[in-house]
């Protein structure tokens, strides 16, 4: 009876986890936009990457716990802080500022397919069959359907809006490649892969932000209301989040934490119906049953 309930709880654990990563990132976006109305992008980045590593340190610290010292571990965790963090918060914030969030969501939604070919080559993970396949453009679709279809009429070439969505493209590659090598990096420990990842993106992200803008952090012209929607940004959907996000990806691997991208929309959705009275219609129901046949299908693939 105890082993049955124990196997119970630890099945059910990555689905509770993932869905309080999908509050987190969910919610991320209304933080990011408070934010970004007085602090520039790049700023928002660093700060953000610097609150989520003193986060994660303050539990090191009551945990008593030490982060390791090769040379190894360090390497492996600078490049998945450039690429799960630095890179991808710059360029969706910056790429995000010329296209619509609706299309930011499709443009994301693509995810789960970067993720299933950069697994195959990278981990030998042979994750692609005709139900992962049906599964991914099920997914995708039921985001299209929750967003509407005019959302595809801003995919365009003209200027700032074709480079917002390659920018936007090129961060959600990014961070599905993070999402993959992680598998190869030398800690299985989740506690010393976010801190030191999160540091190294610190680190890396300040660089960038020294090279891209010269002028320093005024707060005389960044209103109290962007200050603590940048704390709740740093604190959650980056410092507790990155916990969840190493933590699925060794429990379940990268695929499944991937399937983050098509609940989102619909925790948005959520948001608006239960808060803001948005009303549901069929077609919004039927991207619903889309994305929960999506799911199922690359779950039980």
């Amino acid at each position: 009876m105890k082993y049955s309930m124990k196997k119970t709880l630890s099945n059910f654990l990555p689905y509770a986890m993932l869905f309080c990563l999908v509050v987190m990132w969910g919610s991320a976006f209304a933080a990011l936009k408070i934010s970004l109305e007085t602090i520039s992008p790049l700023k928002v980045m660093s700060l953000r990457l610097i609150i989520g590593s003193i986060t994660i340190f303050t539990f090191f610290l009551i945990l008593n716990r030490k982060l390791p010292i090769s040379l190894n571990f360090w390497l492996w965790s600078s490049l998945i802080g450039f690429l799960g963090f630095s890179l991808p918060f710059s360029i969706i914030s910056w790429g995000a500022q010329f296209i619509p969030s609706s299309l930011v969501a499709i443009l994301m939604g693509v995810n789960p397919i970067i993720t299933i070919v950069l697994s195959n080559f990278l981990l030998k993970d042979r994750l692609l069959n005709i139900k992962v396949i049906f599964g991914i453009f099920l997914g995708l679709f039921g985001i299209i359907l929750l967003v509407g279809f005019n959302s595809l009429n801003s995919l365009t070439i003209d200027n700032n809006f074709f480079i917002g969505q390659i920018a936007v493209l090129l961060g959600t590659f990014s961070f599905a490649l993070a999402s993959v090598i992680i598998k190869n990096a030398p800690s299985e420990d989740s506690f010393e892969r976010s801190l030191s990842s999160l540091i190294c993106g610190s680190i890396i992200g300040l660089l960038i932000l020294s090279f891209f803008e010269s002028n320093p952090l005024n707060f005389d012209k960044i209103s109290i209301k962007s200050l603590f929607a940048l704390f709740l940004l740093g604190v959650f959907p980056t410092g507790i989040a990155t916990l969840l996000w190493f933590k699925i990806i060794s429990l379940k691997g990268p695929l499944f934490l991937s399937l983050v991208n098509y609940l989102i929309p619909v925790w948005a959705l959520l948001i608006g119906i239960f808060f803001l009275n948005e009303k549901i219609n069929f077609v919004i129901g039927f991207g619903l049953i889309f994305i929960t046949m999506g799911i199922w299908l690359i779950e039980k693939r």
